[in-house]
C-alpha cells in the first residue's frame, strides 16, 4: 500500500502541475481532473500487476513460542494453510520457508486450550497480503515438564571385513537428560545411537545422533534430549589374517598290481586360510586321508581339510579330489617256436631256426597274463622247393598288446624232397 500511495502522489503532482494555472478559475474542473487521473492510474497498475486471491497449497507447521517454564506441549500443533492475495508472478514463487506460523503461549496454563495462529511473512515480499490462516486457531495441551536421566545404548549395525574385530563401544556421555510430559518420558527405556561398521578397517571416533526408544524398540515422539548427540569410540583391530595356500591331497596305500596313479585333481586347488599370523606360516593344507589300496580305476572323494587349531577357512571346508589310476605300461619277451604253413606234399623240413624272440609292449596287467603259447609266429613255405631259404616270420600278438621287436628278423629253413 505504501508503494501504491507513492505512485499515486507522483501522478497527482504531475496532474496538479498541469492544472494549476486553471485551478483558480475552475475548482470543480480541477477536482474532476484529479479523480480521472487516479482512476486511470488504478487501471494501469492493475493491468501491470494482476493479483490472485486464494488458498496457498502449502502446509505451514505451527510452532509454539514463549512456552511457560516448567510446562511442555504434549503433541505437535499440526499445519495450517493460508488464504492470501498476491501478484501472479509472486504467487508461483512462494515456498513454505517464506512463512512462519506460531502460537504465543505466554501465560498459558496446564490443560488444553485453543490458541490463535499468528502468521509472519519472512523476507521482503511486495504485492503479498495474508488474509487468514486456515484454521485460524489450534488446540494446545500443556502438561508439566519432567526430566529424567536415561542410559545411552550404542547399537552396532553391519560388521568389519573378515579378520577384523571391533571392541565394545564406549559412549560419552553415557547418560542424557530426556525431557517432556511425564507419560512420554516414562516410556523411554534407552537413548540409542546407531553405528554402522560395514567395511570398517579403522577405529571409529565421531558423534552420532541419539534417538529415544521404548522397551520394544519403537521411537518415542514428543520428548527432547540434552544433549542430542553422543561421542562414540570403537576400536577396530585386525585379529585374523588371510593367506591363500594350495590344497595337497593325502593318499594312503597303492593301486592294484600293474596300475599307476597318473594324476591327482583337486577342486578347488587352493583355499584362503584365516587365523593369527603365527599360525599361517605354511604354503599348503592337507586333506583327510584318501585310501587307494588295490584300486584299478579312478577314485573320487569329497574330503575335509585338515586345518590347524585356531585356523579357519573362507568358504566351504571340503574339497573334491579325483585320483586318476591307469594301467602301467611295460614290455615282455617271449621265445616262440615258428609254425610252418603251406609245405608242399613232396617236401619236408630238415632244419630251421628253433626259436624266435618276440618282445611285446602294452599294459602291465595284460602282459602279466600272457603265456608263450598265446604268441603266434608263423612262416609260410608255400611255393617253395627243396633247398635253403631265409624267410620273414609273421607274428600275431594277443589283443591289447603291440609287437615291439622280433629277433631274428628272418629264419633259415632247409627243405628236401620227402622219401
Amino acid at each position: 500500500m505504501v508503494r501504491l500511495l507513492r505512485e499515486f502522489l507522483g501522478v497527482g503532482r504531475a496532474v496538479v502541475a498541469v492544472t494549476l494555472g486553471s485551478f483558480r478559475h475552475n475548482l470543480g474542473l480541477a477536482a474532476l481532473s484529479v479523480a480521472l487521473a487516479f482512476g486511470v492510474w488504478l487501471v494501469i497498475t492493475d493491468t501491470e500487476h494482476p493479483t490472485r486471491v486464494g488458498v496457498l497449497p502449502l502446509d505451514i507447521s505451527v510452532l509454539p513460542v514463549n512456552v511457560p517454564e516448567g510446562l511442555t506441549v504434549t503433541e505437535p500443533l499440526g499445519d495450517v494453510r493460508l488464504r492470501i492475495e498476491a501478484a501472479d508472478d509472486v504467487w508461483d514463487r512462494l515456498i513454505v520457508e517464506d512463512f512462519k506460523a506460531t502460537v504465543n503461549l505466554a501465560g498459558a496454563q496446564v490443560g488444553s486450550q485453543g490458541m490463535e495462529v499468528r502468521i509472519e511473512v519472512l523476507g521482503e515480499r511486495s504485492h503479498l497480503r495474508v488474509i487468514e490462516a486456515i484454521p485460524a486457531s489450534v488446540s494446545v495441551e500443556l502438561k508439566p515438564r519432567v526430566s529424567l536421566l536415561v542410559s545411552v545404548v550404542v547399537e552396532v549395525a553391519g560388521s568389519p571385513p573378515t579378520g577384523y574385530e571391533p571392541s565394545s563401544p564406549s559412549a560419552t556421555p553415557d547418560r542424557v537428560a530426556v525431557s517432556g510430559p511425564e507419560d512420554l518420558v516414562s516410556r523411554v527405556a534407552a537413548v540409542v545411537a546407531t553405528v554402522d561398521l560395514s567395511g570398517a578397517v579403522a577405529d571409529v571416533r565421531q558423534s552420532y545422533p541419539l534417538v529415544p526408544r521404548d522397551d520394544r524398540g519403537f521411537i518415542v515422539e514428543g520428548v527432547s534430549l540434552e544433549p542430542t548427540t553422543v561421542d562414540v569410540e570403537i576400536t577396530v583391530e585386525q585379529k585374523r589374517f588371510d593367506r591363500v595356500v594350495a590344497v595337497s591331497p593325502s593318499l594312503r596305500g597303492s593301486a592294484a598290481a600293474g596300475y599307476n596313479v597318473t594324476a591327482v585333481e583337486v577342486d578347488p586347488a587352493s583355499v584362503t586360510l584365516l587365523g593369527p599370523l603365527e599360525l599361517l606360516d605354511t604354503s599348503v593344507v592337507l586333506t583327510d586321508t584318501i585310501d587307494i589300496t588295490g584300486a584299478s580305476g579312478d577314485v573320487a572323494r569329497t574330503v575335509s581339510l585338515s586345518l590347524p587349531s585356531g585356523v579357519s577357512i573362507s568358504g566351504p571346508a571340503t574339497v573334491s579330489v579325483r585320483v586318476r589310476i591307469a594301467p602301467g605300461q611295460g614290455e615282455a619277451t617271449f621265445g616262440v617256436a615258428p609254425q610252418w604253413t603251406g609245405l608242399g606234399s613232396r617236401l619236408r623240413v630238415v632244419s630251421t631256426t628253433p626259436l624266435v624272440e618276440v618282445r611285446l609292449e602294452g599294459d602291465l596287467p595284460t602282459l602279466r597274463s600272457v603265456s608263450p603259447d598265446q604268441v603266434k609266429v608263423s612262416v609260410s613255405l608255400a611255393d617253395l622247393g627243396a633247398g635253403t631259404h631265409r624267410l620273414e616270420p609273421q607274428v600275431q600278438a594277443p589283443a591289447g598288446l603291440k609287437v615291439a621287436d622280433v629277433s631274428p628278423t628272418s629264419v633259415e629253413v632247409i627243405l628236401e624232397a620227402a622219401p
